[in-house]
Protein backbone atom coordinates (compact mmCIF):
# COMPACT_ATOMS: atom_id res chain seq x y z
CA UNK A 1 0.00 0.00 0.00
CA UNK A 2 1.02 3.09 -0.98
CA UNK A 3 1.26 5.65 1.35
CA UNK A 4 -0.07 9.31 0.49
CA UNK A 5 1.33 12.37 0.96
CA UNK A 6 -0.27 15.80 2.86
CA UNK A 7 -0.36 18.50 0.83
CA UNK A 8 0.39 21.42 3.69
CA UNK A 9 -0.85 24.33 1.10
CA UNK A 10 -3.85 23.15 1.06
CA UNK A 11 -4.38 21.98 4.70
CA UNK A 12 -3.22 25.61 5.58
CA UNK A 13 -5.29 27.02 3.10
CA UNK A 14 -8.35 25.15 3.94
CA UNK A 15 -7.88 25.98 7.79
CA UNK A 16 -6.97 29.83 7.43
CA UNK A 17 -10.58 29.90 5.20
CA UNK A 18 -12.36 28.43 7.57
CA UNK A 19 -11.05 30.79 10.50
CA UNK A 20 -11.97 33.89 8.48
CA UNK A 21 -15.72 31.90 7.61
CA UNK A 22 -15.88 31.57 11.49
CA UNK A 23 -14.71 34.63 12.38
CA UNK A 24 -17.13 36.71 9.78
CA UNK A 25 -20.18 34.59 11.36
CA UNK A 26 -18.54 35.74 15.10
CA UNK A 27 -19.15 39.61 13.97
CA UNK A 28 -22.72 39.28 12.08
CA UNK A 29 -23.50 37.59 15.76
CA UNK A 30 -21.85 40.23 17.63
CA UNK A 31 -23.38 43.18 15.48
CA UNK A 32 -26.97 41.64 15.18
CA UNK A 33 -26.40 41.83 19.34
CA UNK A 34 -25.09 45.10 19.55
CA UNK A 35 -28.47 46.02 17.75
CA UNK A 36 -30.51 44.20 19.75
CA UNK A 37 -28.93 45.51 23.01
CA UNK A 38 -29.17 49.41 21.92
CA UNK A 39 -33.08 48.73 20.88
CA UNK A 40 -33.95 47.77 24.35
CA UNK A 41 -31.73 50.67 25.96
CA UNK A 42 -33.73 52.93 23.62
CA UNK A 43 -37.14 51.18 25.16
CA UNK A 44 -35.98 50.89 29.11
CA UNK A 45 -34.72 55.35 28.51
CA UNK A 46 -38.14 55.59 26.95
CA UNK A 47 -39.73 54.32 29.79
CA UNK A 48 -37.93 55.64 32.63
CA UNK A 49 -38.82 59.24 30.32
CA UNK A 50 -42.29 58.46 31.11
CA UNK A 51 -41.75 57.15 34.26
CA UNK A 52 -39.09 59.45 36.22
CA UNK A 53 -37.85 62.33 34.55
CA UNK A 54 -41.36 64.11 35.46
CA UNK A 55 -39.81 64.57 38.76
CA UNK A 56 -36.14 64.11 38.70
CA UNK A 57 -33.79 65.92 36.24
CA UNK A 58 -31.30 63.04 35.72
CA UNK A 59 -29.14 60.68 36.85
CA UNK A 60 -25.86 61.15 35.11
CA UNK A 61 -24.60 63.64 38.29
CA UNK A 62 -20.63 62.57 38.25
CA UNK A 63 -20.92 64.09 42.16
CA UNK A 64 -22.62 61.59 43.55
CA UNK A 65 -21.40 57.86 44.66
CA UNK A 66 -22.01 55.12 42.37
CA UNK A 67 -24.54 52.68 43.28
CA UNK A 68 -24.95 48.88 43.02
CA UNK A 69 -27.92 47.08 41.29
CA UNK A 70 -29.73 46.83 44.84
CA UNK A 71 -29.67 50.25 45.53
CA UNK A 72 -30.82 50.69 42.48
CA UNK A 73 -33.55 48.46 43.23
CA UNK A 74 -34.47 50.11 46.67
CA UNK A 75 -34.89 53.77 45.05
CA UNK A 76 -37.10 52.53 42.34
CA UNK A 77 -39.35 50.83 44.63
CA UNK A 78 -39.35 53.23 47.17
CA UNK A 79 -41.53 55.71 44.35
CA UNK A 80 -44.10 53.33 45.47
CA UNK A 81 -44.56 55.37 48.37
CA UNK A 82 -44.74 58.47 46.28
CA UNK A 83 -47.45 56.87 44.00
CA UNK A 84 -45.61 55.75 40.98
CA UNK A 85 -47.21 53.16 39.75
CA UNK A 86 -44.93 50.83 37.78
CA UNK A 87 -45.07 47.18 37.11
CA UNK A 88 -42.26 44.90 38.72
CA UNK A 89 -41.05 43.97 35.34
CA UNK A 90 -41.02 47.68 34.30
CA UNK A 91 -39.04 48.76 37.38
CA UNK A 92 -36.50 45.64 36.75
CA UNK A 93 -36.18 47.62 33.16
CA UNK A 94 -35.29 51.25 34.91
CA UNK A 95 -33.22 49.37 37.27
CA UNK A 96 -30.68 47.55 34.74
CA UNK A 97 -30.88 50.89 32.73
CA UNK A 98 -30.07 53.35 35.66
CA UNK A 99 -27.23 50.55 36.71
CA UNK A 100 -26.07 50.43 32.79
CA UNK A 101 -25.77 54.24 32.35
CA UNK A 102 -23.53 54.13 35.28
CA UNK A 103 -21.28 51.38 34.54
CA UNK A 104 -17.70 52.01 35.52
CA UNK A 105 -18.77 54.48 38.12
CA UNK A 106 -20.53 51.55 40.21
CA UNK A 107 -19.41 49.17 43.09
CA UNK A 108 -20.48 45.47 42.71
CA UNK A 109 -22.57 44.82 45.71
CA UNK A 110 -20.27 42.86 48.22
Amino acid sequence: MKKRQVDWWRVSAFSICTLFLLGGICMMVNQSMAKSTSVAHKQAFALYTKKCLGCHDSVADPEKPGRTRDDWHLVVNVMHKYGMDMTTDEADVIIELLYDLRQGMEREAG
